[in-house]
């Protein structure tokens, strides 16, 4: 019968074990590699994450923006309005940062199916848009001068909020019996937290066919 040789066979165990790990080096290298590599793939999706953020926010200001101009040049576009030719509807303010005009809607609310030939202290018949400075908001004022007004803030971090006012030949004035258009222009600034601010701007011109009718 043959014999094993116990010496013989741990020394064999002991040399098949060494070589079938891996040794303290490799594992440093192998750590050390991977250290890198996940650098360099954080280098990369850090700034596209960025760029993703930036991109959602400016969006979003942009869909702002133009809705609060349109909005504004939807009611602007009814300034002056007087059907019945005796409210006296029209401009009552234009300046580079605040308008404020009348004019004589329909009352539909309360079941009315012509104008009434007068500015009510509702139905939206006194507006007021205008710029806060304090606020860097853009704000509606309804029915000013009246014994009840509403103020809103519309819009926050307005940057820039800039009324122009042109005559029937397209040249600019300040004189509220010639203006015809009037052109609103508006900047936001919003935070893309990490990806800094992004800023949007939208202008638009509306033509009041209501005024010098």
């Amino acid at each position: 019968m043959k014999r094993c040789n116990r010496s013989s066979w741990k020394r064999s165990e002991i040399k098949d074990s060494r070589t079938a790990g891996f040794t303290l080096i490799e594992v440093l290298v192998t750590i050390a590699m991977i250290s890198i590599f996940s650098a360099a793939a954080m280098a990369v999706l850090i700034p596209l994450s960025r760029s993703y953020t930036a991109t959602d926010v400016a969006s979003s200001a942009q869909q702002v923006v133009r809705m609060a101009v349109e909005v504004m040049a939807n009611d602007i576009r009814l300034a002056g309005l007087d059907p019945l030719d005796q409210a006296d509807a029209g401009l009552q303010e234009a300046n580079a940062t605040s308008i404020r005009f009348t004019c004589d809607r329909v009352n539909v609310v309360a079941g009315d199916t012509e104008a009434n030939g007068e500015i009510d202290n509702d139905n939206f018949e006194n507006i007021n848009y205008y710029y806060e400075p304090a606020t860097e908001s853009l704000n509606l004022r309804l029915y000013s001068g009246a014994p009840v007004q509403t103020t809103q803030q519309l819009v926050n971090n307005v940057t820039n909020l800039e009324f122009r006012y042109f005559d029937e030949a397209g040249l600019v004035t300040g004189d509220l019996d010639l203006i015809r258009s009037v052109q609103i222009s508006m900047t936001v600034e919003e935070d893309a937290g990490t990806g800094g601010t992004v800023e949007r701007s939208y202008t638009t011109r509306v033509l009041c066919r209501n005024l010098g009718s």
